[in-house]
């Protein structure tokens, strides 16, 4: 095991691991949204669920941020094994590629609100009246 493998495998690992928990996360979600007909229900698994994947992506960006450093910090060093640091840097981007895509995807049961658009909420629990 390598310097910087030991100082950024376990990060890269958690970015991915973040990704493969906001994926089962919306499909749980999906599972929920379509068997519950229920509002109030599906308001409930959907605020639940933006708890589990906002702590995920969370943990998956702390992670990066981590992974980064420790890749920055090693191109800085003159023993730096060039292959290594490359090896390094595309397997975190590709864990960060399928976070952001695993986020894009959860990302499509929540509607974007538009200045042109009502607010949608009206009339749901917790929501306010202006």
């Amino acid at each position: 095991m390598t310097r910087l493998s030991r100082r950024s495998a376990h990060d890269i690992r958690a970015v991915d691991r973040a990704a493969t928990r906001i994926e089962e996360q919306s499909v749980i979600l999906e599972r929920h949204l379509a068997a519950e007909g229920r509002a109030e229900e599906q308001l409930r698994h959907l605020r639940h669920a933006t708890g589990l994947i906002t702590r995920s992506a969370n943990d998956g960006v702390q992670a990066y941020r981590r992974a980064s450093v420790a890749i920055r910090a090693e191109t800085e060093r003159e023993d730096a094994d060039p292959d290594e640091v490359r090896r390094a840097t595309e397997e975190l981007r590709t864990a960060r590629a399928r976070m952001l895509a695993a986020l894009e995807v959860a990302g499509r049961h929540y509607p974007a609100a538009t200045a042109d658009e009502p607010d949608d909420r009206a009339g749901l629990p917790g929501a306010s009246a202006e």
